[in-house]
């Protein structure tokens, strides 16, 4: 008899714990304004597509979790005469697991601005709004016979009364995120950066009930370094991204190697150049995450391999995640500026 209020309680369970979950790329150097509004076109390039696929556990058996994302994101003059700019774009994130096919879809808008503070510095800050998706079907589970020894009963497995008492198998909420983005170049063309996001910060409500609960803020912090070599050839880039979601916190640091097999002198051969990146990440109690990726013109492709080093990799047999991505990035037009 009790068991319907036990099924539920664990759907109620996985929907809250799911809605603060934290995308985990290992990607996340290419997409970071999935993570901080700040980022979004705050690169050289003046508009860009990227869209990226992952399948974690993908040799243990069962329902897999997998994730789809899309960034666009454009830069939009202040003005002929200023060096400041307004960026816009479209984030986009799905993720869906288990039998039930719980699934969460994240949509956002990201708006921001860009002040140069003097040559070399500039300073963006930003904020997007959005909607998330929450939901499952509750026909998909396997659930036990509903024999009880005596009779059948009709309703204590039956996932249509079991929904009835979650009220809802999908769930939308208003969804609200800030950033903040700090960028220095120095004369031989190094780039450093630093930027802090707060997500989620309206905390939307989002369970499977009708009392519910809020999802946490999240906050991320990231950093890191291109480096300019004394090699032509070969630029490091040392970076990571911390994350905290109420009680829980993750991190991922590393360093990818870049090696330009074509360059230019002017702004445009950023963009033209054909380059192979290369590098290792590790994140915290959780796996070794091996990046690969390779760029002509102005397409970026890349993969990377999630290496499990926690007590998991008995079950998943080493193997964590499998991701990859696609990126497009254009100018509006050629630009004359010289790189040194």
């Amino acid at each position: 008899m009790f068991k319907p209020l036990v099924i539920a309680t664990i759907l109620i369970f996985s929907g809250q714990f799911y809605g603060q979950y934290a995308h985990n790329s290992s990607l996340f150097y290419q997409t970071p304004g999935l993570f901080n509004p700040a980022a979004i076109a705050s690169g050289y390039e003046d508009f860009s597509f990227c869209t990226g696929f992952k399948m974690q556990h993908p040799v243990m058996n069962g329902t897999k979790i997998r994730s789809n994302s899309l960034i666009a994101e454009f830069k939009i003059s202040d003005g002929p005469m200023s060096k400041n700019h307004f960026g816009i774009g479209l984030t986009a994130m799905n993720e869906g697991m288990g039998e039930s096919k719980m699934m969460q879809t994240e949509v956002n808008i990201p708006v921001n601005y860009s002040i140069q503070l003097n040559q070399f510095a500039n300073l963006t800050i930003g904020a997007s709004a959005g909607m998330i998706l929450v939901g499952y079907d509750p026909t998909l589970p396997s659930w036990e016979s509903n024999w009880t020894g005596w009779n059948y009963n009709g309703t204590m497995n039956d996932p249509i009364y079991i929904n009835d008492n979650l009220s809802r198998s999908s769930n939308a909420a208003f969804n609200v995120n800030t950033g903040i983005l700090y960028q220095y170049t120095t004369r031989n063309k190094s780039r450093f950066f630093g930027g802090a996001s707060i997500n989620h910060v309206n905390k939307p409500k989002f369970s499977f009930t009708e009392t519910g609960g809020r999802m946490y803020g999240q906050m991320v912090i990231n950093a890191g370094v291109d480096f300019t070599t004394s090699r032509r050839d070969l630029r490091i880039q040392p970076q990571f991204m911390a994350f905290k979601n109420g009680p829980n916190a993750n991190f991922i640091a590393g360093v990818m190697f870049e090696n330009i097999l074509r360059n230019g002198s002017d702004m445009t051969n950023i963009l033209k150049s054909t380059t192979m990146n290369y590098g290792a990440f590790y994140r915290w109690n959780d796996a070794v995450s091996l990046n690969v990726n390779y760029k002509t013109s102005n397409f970026r492709f890349g993969l990377s391999a999630d290496v499990t080093v926690s007590k998991i990799a008995s079950a998943n047999k080493g193997l964590g995640s499998i991701e990859i991505f696609f990126k497009s990035t254009h100018l509006y037009s050629k630009k004359k500026t010289k790189l040194g």
